[in-house]
């Protein structure tokens, strides 16, 4: 029988051999259950506690203080145990490890310690959620495998291993040639700021006497491609260009200011091409041998692979691309190339390859590379299946 019951029965009197009275039952039973109720209370007080399989569950209100309270050890013992700095603090939800008395540094039981690792290493927002919630996470990118991904980008595809969010949305910074202009093309919205317009117009103009005004939905589009990869430069190659009779298309939008020529600095052009064909209602060329991607607007939505290069007639990718085609590599004149770089120095190639599916297996190749904007300078053959141009 347990010392407690037996002192409030008075069991060790019996034993003894006192004479006593014997109590009413009624009495008995009420001295009997409040035995009962002081060996629970004792067993539940806080130096008698022990943890289930070595481990506590953390709940509203705790502290590591009255944790370690509870099971008399040391809060140094209980931050070892389960690898917790100082000031670190704790949430509803995590199990920890609680160590032997008289041994600070006891190892956790087999599984214990992923299960803590695991429930620390989450952002707060995620501690404690249920299933659903962190698979909402999941889907909005809020969630670890957001900064995961974040602290490793070598670790996502190329299409989105470029994307980052500008400093300053709606800012666009183009180069072309010795001309730098920086302006606002967009509002926080996503709108065009039409008062943008003629400066982005006297940049894309062909010559101090040649310019047209730019179409503002092309404009748009040039903001969302400098908005979608962080604001980098923009370098244009060509802009609007006069009808010419030995351009490839006989109506070219170049002619009327609603194409452009370019590239994005730090970007392969794979990726760039990929991002542009996403647009509704606007034409994509890529031309795997010479340095820019083209975008104009139409009013339907064609992508054609040119792999001549400055100065040769087209080699098409089928004969849709011959149809689709918006301008050959050929109607950009060399000197628009090199006046990117500079005249006096060799005209790079980007590191892409023959990729014309619009996926980006291909655009993520000699990566450094990639960020230099210079690549091997090896001309990118055509499918032998291919169908020459025109």
């Amino acid at each position: 029988m347990h010392p407690e019951i037996s002192r409030f029965c008075g069991t060790r009197g019996l034993r003894a051999g006192a004479a006593m009275e014997p109590r009413p039952r009624s009495s008995r039973l009420r001295s009997v259950l409040a035995a009962l109720a002081a060996a629970l209370l004792l067993s539940a007080a806080p130096g008698e506690a022990l943890a289930e399989d070595g481990q506590h569950t953390v709940y509203a209100g705790q502290t590591l203080g009255k944790i370690a309270k509870r099971y008399r050890i040391t809060v140094d013992a209980l931050r070892e145990a389960n690898g917790l700095k100082p000031g670190q603090r704790i949430h509803p939800g995590l199990v920890l490890v609680i160590p032997e008395r008289g041994k600070p540094g006891a190892r956790p039981p087999r599984g214990a310690p992923g299960r803590a690792a695991a429930l620390r290493d989450e952002p707060e927002r995620s501690r404690g959620a249920s299933a659903k919630e962190r698979a909402a996470e999941a889907r909005r990118g809020t969630g670890p495998s957001k900064r995961d991904a974040k602290a490793d980008p070598r670790s996502l595809p190329p299409g989105k291993r470029y994307a980052q969010r500008p400093k300053r949305p709606g800012w666009v910074r183009l180069v072309r040639g010795a001309e730098r202009l920086e302006l606002r093309l967009l509002t926080p919205k996503g709108r065009l700021v039409p008062k943008s317009l003629p400066k982005l117009s006297r940049l894309m103009r062909a010559s101090p006497t040649a310019s047209v005004p730019i179409d503002p939905r092309l404009a748009t589009l040039i903001g969302m491609v400098s908005d979608h990869f962080g604001g980098r430069t923009i370098r244009v190659v060509s802009g609007y260009r006069p009808y010419s009779p030995t351009q490839y298309t006989p109506h070219s939008n170049h002619n009327f200011g609603r194409a452009i020529d370019f590239m994005v600095e730090g970007v392969p052009n794979t990726v760039v091409r990929d991002f542009c064909r996403g647009f509704r209602n606007a034409g994509v060329g890529y031309y795997p041998n010479s340095t820019f991607v083209h975008l104009d607007v139409r009013s339907d939505k064609v992508y054609w692979v040119d792999y001549s290069g400055p100065g040769e007639a087209p080699r098409y990718e089928g004969a849709r691309g011959a149809v689709a085609a918006d301008e050959a590599a050929r109607d950009v004149p060399v000197s628009a190339e090199e006046e990117v770089y500079g005249s006096g120095e060799p005209r790079p190639t980007q590191p892409q390859g023959s990729n014309t599916t619009g996926t980006n297996s291909d655009a993520g190749r000699g990566g450094s590379e990639a960020q230099k904007g210079v690549g091997t300078g090896a001309p990118t053959p055509a499918p032998a299946a291919s169908a020459a141009g025109k």
